[in-house]
């Protein structure tokens, strides 16, 4: 099969699954701001930036490590490969969780919290070893190039449990059981799930995990990339650690609506390269170069066509988007935008980490991530005493745009990849003309109800910008993907063959 219909299908199945984890973790942070209050949802971002943290840490790089060697290794070998991982992953939770326990309390004080927050720290803590060993099942599976499993698991089940969890937990047991409760159930339902498919389609049981000795080359592969996956999730969540550091938990609580908003545009990045990025490992072992330029460019070029139009309902609408939340969220508007844009420039050039580190440049990426993480820690500690949750904004979108351009030369030099490819003219030009009739729609449309304005906008500025995109003309690739996808539409063979 082509390498375009693969990516297509395969990204199509994780876009699915990602759209509907955005959506519902949208919907339960705008549930929870409604029926839990600000401060709860403050307290709900910091406690998931601890997990995520320690999730990273515990996994340890294995992830992306099992993208690479199983693309790279058959037979026993490969089931021995993902044996270790998995055991060295399980392990590392463990010790992971009990750490998060033991320093619950110093946690709490430092990032100004309450009982509330020291209760859902120890819910994480149990619950990580679960977490992570869904995840690295997930992966495991994904080195096949099967991303059902592992979307399912993780983009909804647990979502749509943590929501639901949520919500009944709300209103038999009150406020403090709905903030901790999720962080146990969806885990836990999650890998009740996982495990009889990751034992079918690898026929790695138990047994074998307990069993599998270290690798040592694994070891050697996955260490760099622990660190770029842990300058990168504390990169993503530094903002939302140092306002809670420098502020308090209700400034957080307002900023956590823009900031995870904004984030919705990465899904699309995260989908893509599920799929990319074993492929590219592949294009490496098989030193095929033309082969990775061309599926980042391609790659690339699909991200920024997808992403353009939720951008702007962003970028010029913020205030409306963000008062569904309720009362008071408004004043995040500013930090809407800033993030709207730094979200931009990461889905539409993010690809270039997952390139470096799966052709042989994971050292490089992770000094990117590490310098970016420091320059983020400097511009946040003198910005947000100054501007507040605008100045967290401010300064992710100044080191996200330093680290596209960064990123941009290495590749170049690297892998001779174009600084821009000329094709991405089309969506950015049909991009600017669907902004302008969103603008001109949102002013003849002002008296209209909020969610008819926004309607209205969204569907105005899609229409014109398919249009646009149509009439600049489709690349070759994306007209052999349709067609394979939806044949009725290629009158082309149909005329060529009276």
């Amino acid at each position: 099969m082509k390498r375009e219909v693969t990516i297509a299908r395969e990204a199509g199945i994780s876009m699915v699954g990602f759209v509907f984890g955005q959506v519902v973790r949208f919907a339960y942070n705008l549930l929870a701001a409604r029926l839990l209050g600000v401060d709860a949802l403050g307290t709900y971002a910091l406690v998931v930036a601890v997990q995520q943290v320690a999730e990273v840490l515990a996994i340890g790089g294995y992830d992306s490590g099992l993208l690479r060697f199983v693309n790279q290794r058959e037979g026993e070998e490969q089931r021995q490969v993902i044996a270790a991982a998995i055991k060295r992953t399980s392990l590392a939770s463990l010790v992971a969780g009990l750490l998060i326990v033991l320093f619950s309390g110093s946690l709490t004080s430092l990032l100004h919290g309450d009982g509330v927050l020291r209760m859902t720290l120890l819910a994480v803590a149990v619950a990580l070893p679960m977490s992570v060993t869904t995840s690295m099942a997930g992966f495991a599976i994904q080195a096949q190039r099967r991303l059902m499993p592992k979307m399912m698991a993780t983009q909804i089940i647990v979502p749509g449990l943590f929501l639901l969890t949520m919500l009944a937990a709300r209103y038999l047991w009150g406020r403090e059981a709905a903030l901790a409760l999720p962080f146990l159930v969806a885990p836990l339902l999650a890998l009740l799930w996982i495990v009889p498919r990751f034992r079918s389609m690898t026929g790695i049981g138990l047994p074998t995990v307990l069993q599998a000795e270290r690798s040592r080359e694994l070891s050697r592969f996955a260490l760099p990339l622990l660190a770029i996956a842990l300058f990168s999730i504390l990169s993503h969540w530094i903002d939302v650690v140092m306002l809670g550091l420098l502020t308090d938990v209700r400034t957080v609580g307002i900023y956590q609506p823009a900031a995870r908003t904004a984030g919705l545009l990465r899904s699309v990045l995260v989908a893509f390269s599920s799929i990319a990025a074993p492929m590219i490992a592949g294009y490496y072992g098989r030193q095929e170069h033309d082969g990775i330029r061309a599926t980042y460019e391609m790659v690339n070029r699909w991200i920024v066509m997808i992403v353009m139009v939720p951008f702007l309902l962003l970028a010029l609408f913020p205030a409306e988007v963000l008062s569904v939340f309720g009362k008071g969220f408004g004043a995040g508007s500013t930090a809407l935008v800033l993030l709207a844009a730094a979200s931009l420039l990461h889905a539409s050039f993010g690809l270039g980490s997952t390139v470096l580190a799966m052709s042989g440049g994971e050292r490089l990426s992770m000094v990117n991530q590490a310098v970016a993480l420091f320059l983020q820690v400097l511009l946040h500690w003198l910005l947000i005493p100054r501007f507040g949750l605008n100045g967290a904004a401010l300064s992710t979108l100044i080191v996200m745009a330093l680290l596209t351009v960064v990123r941009m030369v290495e590749l170049r030099y690297v892998l001779d990849i174009p600084f821009f490819s000329i094709k991405l003219w089309k969506p950015l030009a049909a991009g600017v003309a669907a902004g302008v009739a969103m603008l001109a729609v949102s002013s003849a449309l002002s008296p209209q109800p909020l969610f008819m304005l926004l309607a209205m906008a969204g569907l105005t500025g899609a229409a014109v910008y398919v249009l646009l995109i149509r009439a600049f003309r489709l690349e070759q690739e994306e007209l052999e993907v349709i067609f394979k996808f939806m044949p009725f539409l290629n009158t082309q063979s149909k005329n060529e063959n009276p």
